[in-house]
């Protein structure tokens, strides 16, 4: 398994700090969710997804639904890495 950063206060190259990413797996009623904090505080976005779908902060659509969305905000560039 691919190991997150969970450390506060990690500059990254652009001027930023590195998001920390934390993980659960999937066990009895709880569903497998990536919890997303900022770098700098406490805000955070929780992801829940599973083979129907995802649910971003409380938002449930489709794969492609949010593909549809956050693909052109990346733009192709990002897709690359």
């Amino acid at each position: 398994m691919k190991r997150y950063n969970r450390r506060m206060a990690i500059p990254c190259g652009s001027g930023g700090w590195k998001l920390r990413i934390f993980h659960r797996r999937a066990r009895a009623k709880k569903s497998a969710r990536f919890l997303v904090k900022c770098g700098c505080c406490d805000s955070s976005l929780d992801i829940y997804y599973s083979e129907h779908g995802l649910e971003i902060n409380g938002v449930n659509a489709s794969y492609g639904e949010w593909r549809s969305i956050l693909v052109p905000l990346l733009g192709k560039e990002f897709l690359k890495d």
